[in-house]
């Protein structure tokens, strides 16, 4: 009697777990449209004339808006099956916690972030992964990584030279901005890390790594005199790179080339995506 009282406590603390887990979710999603649809918007309405009102602001509010998407689909993705999504919910609780920093040592308003910050810790806590939160995954991709660690050099070069002009005191280190374009360059490597790794929807997050690559760098070239800009060439290596990222997790997950094989890791994780 005494073990069916315990199971049962654990089942409902399961339960209770898992309603949490999606209330959290529901009520992130809902202050996203609530306070931030405005922004989102600006990825779409920013490339014609409904971006002029951002003048010189408009490369860098539109790659705000893209970190802002990349968190708020990651947590989204998780009212359905989030057991085959737990690299979605790294990116998001990563990107979050780099854009609460950044908006901190940019002296934004924290007040806007601290918020999804906290909510998207919380569902990291209340995830039906529990300890596999932690986890690599079973397997990670070699080919990916190398795809990391060939973008890392410049893209951290892009970040210190983005940290650097947050104390230059023009309008744009006194907005955060520069400080946001730091957060969004480290942000890439680290979802692309996380798309290495291989947890669960590994998958998926190669996409949204690609897509920050490649929407970075067609806004470049699209607005080359905007601040931040990254000019004709490390825009369009930066294209190529999002395009080759996305191919070899596409062939990763279809298991059809042994460059991009994948090598277990000497750490319990879940199950391909």
């Amino acid at each position: 009697m005494q073990q069916s009282g315990e199971q049962g406590e654990s089942t409902a603390f399961k339960r209770a777990r898992i309603y949490a887990f999606y209330l959290l979710a529901l009520v992130t999603l809902g202050m996203a449209a609530a306070f931030v649809s405005d922004l989102l918007m600006f990825s779409f309405t920013g490339w014609g004339t409904g971006g002029e009102v951002l003048a010189e602001h408009r490369l860098h509010v539109m790659i705000i808006a893209a970190n802002v998407w990349i968190v708020i689909l990651s947590v989204a993705s998780q009212l359905y099956r989030p057991l085959k999504r737990v690299a979605l919910m790294q990116a998001a609780f990563a990107l979050i916690t780099l854009l609460l920093i950044g908006t901190i040592v940019g002296g934004g308003p924290v007040q806007e972030v601290l918020p999804f910050f906290v909510l998207i810790g919380l569902m990291s806590l209340f995830h039906p992964a529990g300890g596999e939160m932690l986890s690599f995954g079973d397997d990670y991709s070699p080919a990916l990584l190398g795809l990391v660690a060939v973008a890392a050099i410049p893209v951290l070069a892009f970040a210190v030279n983005q940290f650097t002009l947050q104390g230059s005191g023009d309008v744009h280190s006194l907005l955060g901005h520069y400080m946001e374009m730091t957060t969004m360059a480290i942000g890439l490597l680290l979802l692309g890390l996380v798309a290495s790794a291989g947890a669960t929807g590994h998958r998926f997050v190669a996409w949204l790594t690609a897509g920050l690559a490649i929407y970075f760098g067609v806004l470049s070239l699209v607005f080359p005199t905007q601040t931040s800009s990254l000019g004709l060439m490390w825009a369009s290596a930066l294209i190529l790179w999002g395009v080759v990222f996305v191919a070899v997790s596409e062939l990763r997950a279809t298991g059809r080339t042994s460059i991009s094989s994948e090598r277990p890791l000497n750490i319990r994780g879940s199950p391909r995506a």
